[in-house]
């Protein structure tokens, strides 16, 4: 298994989210819980094996656009990582409180994953997007209750 303290230097050598162009996948699979495939963090994709690195760094399909939103919505929140993770972080924690209803929900109610699912088969969207993507702000202005019955209408 990789070290986890591989991640570390990853805060520290990342670039402002608008410098950065091309987010590259890298192997480090104990940050990266099962069942997901990716996780954006500080410019990288965490993915779980080497081979699975190598495989998302050939594709343009619908995960790595997923990914990449994740960049833009960074860009739009001040183009700073660190103000994005603090409102990911707010947003997963508040809408943990509809655990009982959503397994998962903290993750599946956060605005910032929403827009990624909404827009992720557009290949156009972050073309559109170039100085960052903002659709997360109509879902943050959703009440919680609106929310899941918008990810019921559309993925359910």
């Amino acid at each position: 298994m990789a070290n986890p303290l591989t991640i570390i230097p990853l805060m520290f050598r990342a670039k402002r989210p608008s410098r950065t162009k091309e987010m590259r996948a890298i192997a480090i699979p104990f940050w990266l819980p099962k069942g997901y495939q990716g996780l954006t963090f500080f410019g990288s994709i965490i993915v779980h094996s080497k081979e699975g690195a190598e495989q998302f760094n050939r594709r343009h399909d619908a995960m790595r656009t997923h990914e990449m939103i994740h960049l833009y919505q960074a860009r739009s929140t001040h183009d700073s990582w660190i103000c994005f993770y603090w409102k990911y972080f707010v947003f997963w924690l508040k809408a943990c409180r509809y655990r009982k209803h959503l397994k998962n929900s903290g993750y599946l109610l956060n605005p910032f994953e929403m827009e990624a699912y909404a827009n992720m088969y557009d290949e156009d969207y972050l073309a559109q997007n170039e100085n960052g993507a903002n659709g997360w702000r109509h879902y943050a202005n959703m009440s919680l209750e609106e929310r899941l019955a918008c990810y019921h209408r559309h993925y359910v």
